[in-house]
């Protein structure tokens, strides 16, 4: 028998119950969601609904599941071990002699630009006035 297929009226009031469901979390990250972020997430490829995420957790795991193949993360081990590896990956404290990314711009020289710029286009607009 195939499901029932919500309506714009009835995924609101699916989304609101199934939050109630969840404690008012995200089921993603499980933290406290605010009724403006929550969202109602479903299975792209089955169309079933799956629980209630954050905005930002959904648009997230949208870019995840929408690129794994372009990224080699098919298969469901693949996926688990890369998302097992991220939080260490980005949090582990590097040597202070690691080199710099060639684009990479502190705060400082990101504002030094900044300054720069807004130099110039005031120069400009001096000399065009």
């Amino acid at each position: 028998m195939p499901s029932e297929r919500l309506t714009a009226a009835s995924a609101a009031r699916h989304r609101v119950q199934l939050l109630a469901d969840q404690g008012g979390r995200c089921a993603l990250c499980n933290e406290l969601i605010a009724t403006g972020e929550a969202v109602l997430d479903h299975d792209h490829t089955t169309g079933r609904v799956r629980g209630v995420l954050h905005r930002g957790c959904n648009a997230m795991l949208g870019h995840i599941e929408n690129n794994r193949p372009r990224h080699k993360l098919t298969s469901v081990t693949r996926l688990a071990a890369w998302a097992s590896n991220i939080t260490g990956y980005i949090h582990r404290r590097l040597p202070d002699d690691t080199p710099l990314y060639p684009t990479y711009r502190t705060a400082d020289q990101k504002r030094e630009l900044r300054n720069a710029r807004a130099r110039k286009v005031r120069a400009a607009i001096k000399r065009g006035a």
